[in-house]
């Protein structure tokens, strides 16, 4: 986890011989050098170190024995040491530290040999000891800096389940200080079934993000892993919990308002915001949608961002027999992985807490009605295979449970990915896919429904005008244009904003082109001034105008054009102006009365 700190070896060594006599090491150690003699044992003390200061006991205590090999001499004297090979891509402190207790004791010091069989050097007993336990209390700093630092909370056990750690944000999120829980078994504090740490040491796994409640009115999302000895052994454990108690309590406040809210019908005016209009496109998705409804089949909603998936599905169930039942909603990209299953499914009393009540999930709680599934291409695999199970045998069991519910909620699913994509490189089941797949309604993004957009922007410019309480305004040809000619990348939720922001910038009567956003404002083909009243043409209106300003595109109505001809730029201008005729007048270089005129003429009107 940490950079082992630097290890100073103590040195140089010169080597000598394994023959090499007292007599001849005298002269050496007298010069200040330590000398090094293998000592030919296997195993064990491989080397005779001796130190200038031994040179002195040595003339003294082998002085009627110079021409003895030394190696043969000391070989049951504390003078043998233990030889530590070091590894090329390891540090000498790496090495030493690897070592097991025993091979510490025996000897006076330790002694470090490089790959190439030269002496790197040597430390002595009292010394590596030292060394080892200032590396603990670094370590231990480090660990202690780093639990304090994290948003989690951590908690650390050992073998037993003594509790050795317990940071700061768990003494917040348990209410329980620091000194009444360390040092104690921490079954004291919860109960032993429940708790994820002590399952951990028993079974040796890895768990990761799995929703946990340890106490009634908490629930965390628990990381937790073994923690092994030097042999492999579990000599404890670690756990991470991120708290998402008021994640959940919000989404029960939401799943409460879905329930009280449940009325919903496809007469309420809400639900039709992105239905605005009498385009040919939507118009199949509504033909397709009433359908849908009178069927009992799980139904899945295609289309970008924006496009209203939720109000269909809205509108689907409105139209159902299930009209009287809850109408629910579930959003995989929202909910995190290791809650989805609970949101969905419940889970069984006992399972975390030790209480019989448990909680039902969504599936349960829309009973008979229906149950909207948003971005379920962010399902993970494993509940996909849960939902499946479902939607084929219509019963599933509740997290930790083992009963059999059996439920009748029709799922609506939706999606912004192609699923069947997904399916071919292995990221969504086939079978999910398939069972969702009985009928697939597909939502048009705004860009290719333009001719809605003006009854949408009436109907959202009345509701925001009552909101916050101005005069209702109307949008200059300018603005007309603008919202006709941009792509709407996020389709009818960016429609909807910008009427907002419009709404709560304009303080005249009309929504002018400084009030839209700047990517509405960029690139857009500016208008002339209105002509004079009775006036046909605009003299600059062929050439772009006085000062050259004009939209390249604007193409003007020419006195000499053939009907054919007049009908074709007519239809062109209205198109590109979402039908506002002050804006196609402008367009074609006529005043608004010709514009008239020519639509008696030809029909139009």
């Amino acid at each position: 986890m940490f950079n082992v700190e630097q290890l100073s070896l103590q040195g140089p060594l010169t080597a000598a011989e394994p023959a090499a006599t007292i007599g001849e090491l005298l002269p050496v150690l007298k010069r200040g050098e330590a000398v090094v003699v293998p000592s030919g044992q296997t195993g064990g003390p491989q080397a005779v170190l001796l130190l200038p200061p031994d040179a002195a006991f040595l003339e003294t205590v082998f002085a009627g024995q110079p021409a003895e090999p030394a190696a043969s001499l000391l070989s049951g004297s504390p003078y043998l040491c233990r030889v530590v090979r070091l590894e090329p891509d390891h540090s000498a402190a790496e090495a030493f530290l690897a070592l097991e207790a025993e091979s510490l004791g025996g000897g006076r010091a330790l002694l470090a040999q490089r790959p190439d069989g030269s002496w790197a050097g040597y430390i002595a007993a009292d010394a590596l000891l030292a060394f080892a336990l200032d590396e603990r209390r670094r370590w231990q700093a480090y660990f202690e800096s780093l639990s304090d630092t994290v948003t989690d909370a951590v908690t650390v056990v050992d073998r037993s389940g003594e509790v050795i750690c317990w940071n700061p944000v768990a003494e917040e999120i348990y209410a329980l200080p620091r000194e009444d829980i360390v040092g104690r078994r921490i079954g004291e504090h919860f109960e032993t079934e429940t708790l994820m740490v002590l399952k951990m040491l028993d079974e040796g796994r890895l768990i990761r993000n799995a929703y946990h409640r340890p106490r009634k009115g908490t629930h965390v999302l628990i990381s937790a892993s073994p923690v092994r000895g030097p042999r492999g052994e579990i000599i404890g454990g670690i756990a991470a919990e991120q708290d998402i108690t008021q994640l959940v309590k919000l989404n029960e406040q939401l799943t409460s308002a879905h329930s009280l809210s449940h009325q919903y019908k496809a007469a309420d005016p809400g639900l039709f915001s992105f239905a605005k209009g009498r385009g040919l496109a939507l118009g199949r998705v509504m033909q397709w949608a009433k359908k849908v409804a009178a069927a009992d089949t799980p139904v899945l909603l295609l289309g970008e961002s924006g496009t209203g998936k939720e109000q269909l599905a809205q509108i689907i169930h409105g139209y159902s027999p299930r009209a009287g039942e809850a109408f629910l909603t579930a959003n995989c990209g929202i909910v995190p992985a290791g809650l989805l299953e609970t949101e969905l499914f419940g889970f069984r009393g006992g399972a975390f807490t030790g209480s019989e009540g448990g909680q039902p999930g969504l599936l349960e709680q829309a009973k008979d009605g229906t149950l909207f599934i948003n971005e379920i291409e962010r399902m993970p695999l494993e509940l996909q295979a849960k939902l499946y199970g479902y939607l084929s045998q219509e019963t599933f069991r509740r997290l930790g449970g083992n009963r059999p519910i059996a439920a009748r909620a029709r799922i609506v699913a939706a999606s912004t990915a192609d699923l069947d994509a997904l399916v071919r490189e292995g990221v969504f089941r086939a079978d999910l896919y398939y069972a969702l797949n009985v009928v697939s309604v597909t939502l048009p993004p705004l860009r290719e429904r333009r001719e809605d957009i003006p009854a949408m922007l009436q109907m959202y410019l009345k509701q925001f005008s009552l909101q916050y309480r101005k005069p209702l305004p109307a949008l200059s040809p300018e603005v007309m244009l603008a919202f006709a000619n941009y792509d709407w990348p996020g389709n009818i939720l960016e429609l909807r904003n910008v009427v907002e922001r419009c709404a709560i910038l304009c303080d005249g009567d009309y929504v002018t082109m400084e009030q839209l956003p700047p990517a509405l404002q960029a690139r857009q083909p500016s208008l002339e001034a209105e002509p004079p009243a009775g006036a046909d043409t605009v003299d600059d209106a062929e050439t772009g105008g006085a000062d050259g300003s004009a939209a390249a595109d604007l193409k003007p109505l020419k006195a000499s054009a053939s009907p054919s001809e007049e009908l074709r730029l007519i239809r062109d201008a209205l198109a590109r102006t979402a039908g506002n005729k002050s804006a196609a007048a402008k367009r074609l270089g006529i005043s608004r009365g010709t514009l008239y005129n020519k639509l008696k003429e030809l029909g139009l009107e």
